[in-house]
């Protein structure tokens, strides 16, 4: 649908991952998962993200090496770092605009997938 911001989540939990596409999926927007980095650089070869949430602990390679990677192939995304461990700053060196330590509120993710990459909320067309 035209004006729908599309959400890539990665995460190699697929509890965790479905629910996240389920709390994204409520709330309006286009949503894809991919369980790990490989999966996902795949699917940012045929698809536009304009959101991406990625899980730093996943096999193959991590969540940091992921952004550096999408941030190269989307520079104007929303990349939303996340992990059960404190790993700001390198989601941040790496690319990302924001970091949610785990356990985070969905309100919080909400907020951040529908602003800006400066934390500002967009205006739907």
């Amino acid at each position: 649908m035209e004006g729908r911001r599309t959400v890539l989540v990665i995460d190699d939990t697929l509890a965790f991952r479905e629910y996240l596409c389920s709390v994204l999926t409520t709330a309006g927007f286009d949503v894809q998962s991919r369980p790990d980095g490989t999966a996902a650089l795949d699917a940012a070869a045929k698809n536009d993200f304009q959101v991406i949430v990625t899980d730093y602990r996943m096999p193959n390679m991590n969540g940091v090496e992921v952004t550096k990677r999408l941030r190269l192939r989307f520079p104007g995304a929303v990349i939303i770092g996340i992990s059960t461990d404190d790993r700001e700053e390198d989601f941040l060196a790496a690319g990302a605009d924001f970091f949610l330590l785990k356990p985070f509120r969905c309100a919080e993710l909400l907020r951040l997938a529908k602003a800006d990459r400066h934390g500002d909320p967009v205006r739907e067309p």
